[in-house]
Formats: C-alpha cells, structure tokens, sequence
C-alpha cells in the first residue's frame, strides 16, 4: 500500500494558515464572517491534524524508512506537539465564543502565529525529508538531490 500521510498533511498546513489570516483580518476589519470563517479552519485543521498524525504513524510503522527513521521519529514528536498546540487553540477560541468573546484577541493571534510557524517549519521538515532523503518513497540517498546536502539541513535541525 502506498503511504497514506503526504495525502492529509496539507489540509492542516493550509487551514493554520488560513485561520490566522482570516482570524487578524477579522479582528483588524471588525467583519463576524471573517472570525467564523478563521474559527472552522481551526477546527477543520483540528481534524485534518489528527488524521496527518494517525496516517504519519501508520506510515511509520510499516518500517520503509531505513535510515531516515531517526529524522520521521523527530517529524512525528514535532506532529503530535502540533496536534495538542491546534487543539488548545481550538478549545480557547471555543471557550471564548462561549463567553460572547467574539474577537481574538492578541494573546490569542501570538498563540496562532507560533503555531502557524511551526506548522510552516513541519511541513518544510518533512519536505526534506521526502526530497532530499527519499524518506517513505525511496531508498535512503536516492531522492531528487544529492543525499549530502539535504542531511546537512536535516541535521542541523535534529541534533
């Protein structure tokens, strides 16, 4: 079976950032259709988050990895952090409409926008580890460029 993970994970990529934009966009421009717009990428992102970790593992698990398991452990403890981080955001901004607190405020945006960026980094991430490494789809050097250079980069991160 081919691997199940690159299929899910750019919903919640793309619903992180899309709830943040919208999310500042609402707040600066006072528009309720903005906010909920910003509240349901959230929780679409939630879901799709949840389901990129379930299929990350399950990819994991089938041991294709060689020697790039070490760099697809770091991605999944980066993964699940992720999941948590979306879902806290989620609850906050639930809890907040339950109080009629309609507008995220700024503690709420700071929140979001560390989460987008560790989000963008993940995806960079796992990237590498595709391209560069051939993680899950290639054997371990036989990506799109040369092996050397994206090690390099992978290693940086994940020491």
């Amino acid at each position: 079976m081919a691997p199940l993970h690159p299929a899910f994970v750019h919903f919640p990529i793309a619903l992180v950032a899309f709830s943040f934009i919208t999310d500042l966009l609402g707040r600066l421009f006072r528009k309720p259709s903005l906010r909920a717009a910003g509240f349901w990428c959230l929780t679409g992102a939630l879901i799709g988050g949840a389901i990129a970790a379930a299929t990350g593992y399950y990819d994991f698990t089938r041991d294709t990895l060689g020697e790039t398991a070490r760099y697809a452990d770091f991605h999944q403890d980066v993964g699940y952090i992720l999941v948590g981080a979306v879902f806290v955001l989620t609850v906050w901004r639930w809890l907040a409409y339950a109080r009629r607190d309609l507008s995220p405020g700024i503690p709420y945006l700071i929140a979001a926008l560390l989460v987008l960026g560790l989000i963008l980094f993940q995806g960079w991430y796992g990237g590498e580890m595709v391209y560069s490494q051939g993680a899950g789809v290639a054997a371990a050097g036989k990506g799109t460029e040369p092996a050397a250079s994206g090690k390099q980069r992978l290693d940086k991160v994940t020491r």
